[in-house]
């Protein structure tokens, strides 16, 4: 049950594979050359791997796993959770001199470890940059080992837990010299960033040169819906059918590596080979896409749940051990998504802490919430695509007019699907090291500059 969000990393990886669900490939709009344009296959797919930046391989680069433990925190964690206890997990990338730092926050269900995570390590510390990853406040390990709450959603609330556990992690580090202080995040670790580059600016802990957001959804609570209604309205026989669903999601990933042994399952090739061999519907993908989104709330519910005690999924009371069966409450927390999360847990708890009503708490989710903050400051830009499937009619305008003359803006790419292309790292790596939105080679100047 608990170990849901890494199969969910691998179901993102691997989803592509059931029912023939990829769409014909494509040569990319003129210009700009990222190879897949239907926004639901390049969310899964990623980029093939002859398209990506040239980077050093992760086992070349010195990055190394620490665990920061809050003195008294992991007493207060349940039995069930015994392999969290040993505290927050984190990443460093060193260089042996000084240089500028660039922490990194990961996107919903994801943690340090993740593909993207590591993607950050290596093009920064390949620039000359020092990389901290930290997990997103939605996994297991920072819900249970850094969250005020457990209870993750609350922008303001998770930059306090973020920042907190950034200023730790420094002072775990004395020995790591440090010029100056950078930040990035992805999808719900772009808003994550928005947020605390915000407190920075109140605090001054970092007083951070730069930060990018990369994919952040407009409102949390709008994208979540519409993640919710892609696994819902596409599943052949609706909720009722899902456990039958997802074990043949499991079989067909299986009997796909099978017949193709020499491609690495968890490769984006893999993914790649089967995108160029099936001629899948957009129903079968948003399918597998709110799969993999469905396995990160699943975890979130459980955990939040568990941790304080609500009595929603698991009932009040119940003690849960290290060899407690919990298929059943796998089963159940796998019929709910991110709106039952959002309705039975998160408005509850906040209400109760805030007197805010729903509205007004779906509110604070948005960047809206904080628009006068990002539509002024000059250190934050925005690297964004045209076709990310997670966001609603018109909010990629929206997302736009917060960034004036600092949002790089790609046609095509899905969600965070193009983030390893070449012409995207670039981009990326040149913002940090100039500290200048303009592109410095023709090929990035082919997405669109606002």
């Amino acid at each position: 049950m608990l170990k849901l969000k890494k199969l969910g990393a691998a179901l993102l990886l691997a989803a592509g594979t059931l029912a023939t669900t990829f769409a014909n490939a494509s040569d990319g709009t003129a210009g700009y050359a990222y190879p897949i344009d239907n926004a639901y296959a390049a969310t899964i797919i990623g980029t093939p791997n002859g398209y990506k930046a040239e980077l050093p391989k992760y086992t070349d680069i010195p990055a190394k796993e620490y665990t920061l433990k809050e003195p008294g925190k992991t007493d207060s964690i349940p039995d069930v959770f015994w392999y969290e206890k040993k505290g927050l997990k984190y990443t460093l990338t060193a260089q042996k001199y000084k240089a500028p730092l660039v922490f990194a926050i990961a996107g919903t269900g994801a943690t340090h470890l993740s593909s993207k995570m590591k993607l950050f390590q290596r093009a920064f510390y390949n620039a000359g940059f020092h990389v901290i990853s930290i997990n997103s406040p939605t996994v297991s390990n920072f819900m249970l080992n850094a969250s005020q709450s457990a209870i993750p959603g609350n922008l303001e609330e998770d930059a306090e837990d973020l920042y907190n556990v950034m200023k730790s992690i420094i002072e775990q580090h004395p020995e790591l010299d440090v010029s100056q202080y950078n930040l990035i995040g992805y999808s719900l670790g772009a808003s994550h960033a928005a947020f605390v580059a915000r407190l920075d600016e109140k605090e001054k802990a970092f007083n951070f040169n730069k930060v990018m957001m990369i994919n952040p959804p407009l409102n949390l609570y709008s994208s979540v819906q519409k993640l919710d209604k892609m696994l819902e309205e596409n599943i052949p026989g609706g909720m009722d059918n899902f456990n039958t669903y997802f074990r043949n999601l499991i079989n067909n990933i299986t009997e796909y590596h099978k017949d193709n042994p020499g491609i690495n399952m968890l490769s984006s090739d893999f993914l790649y080979s089967a995108y160029k061999d099936k001629n899948p519907s957009d129903y079968n993908m948003q399918a597998l896409i709110g799969v993999a989104f469905r396995l990160s709330s699943a975890n979130l519910i459980f955990v939040s749940d568990v941790a304080n005690n609500l009595g929603y999924v698991v009932p009040k009371g119940t003690k849960l051990t290290s060899t407690t069966s919990l298929t059943e409450y796998s089963k159940a927390t796998r019929r709910l998504g991110f709106v039952d999360y959002v309705n039975e847990v998160y408005v509850p708890y906040f209400n109760s802490k805030t007197g805010k009503d729903k509205a007004a708490l779906v509110n604070d989710t948005s960047l809206l919430s904080i628009s006068d903050y990002l539509m002024n400051t000059d250190k934050i830009a925005l690297m964004h695509n045209e076709n990310d499937p997670i966001l609603q009619a018109g909010e990629i305008d929206q997302i736009k007019s917060l960034f004036p003359g600092r949002a790089m803006v790609y046609p095509t790419g899905g969600h965070c699907g193009n983030m390893e292309y070449k012409d995207n790292v670039e981009y990326m790596v040149n913002y940090f090291k100039t500290g200048d939105n303009t592109a410095t080679v023709a090929s990035i100047n082919n997405g669109s500059m606002k």
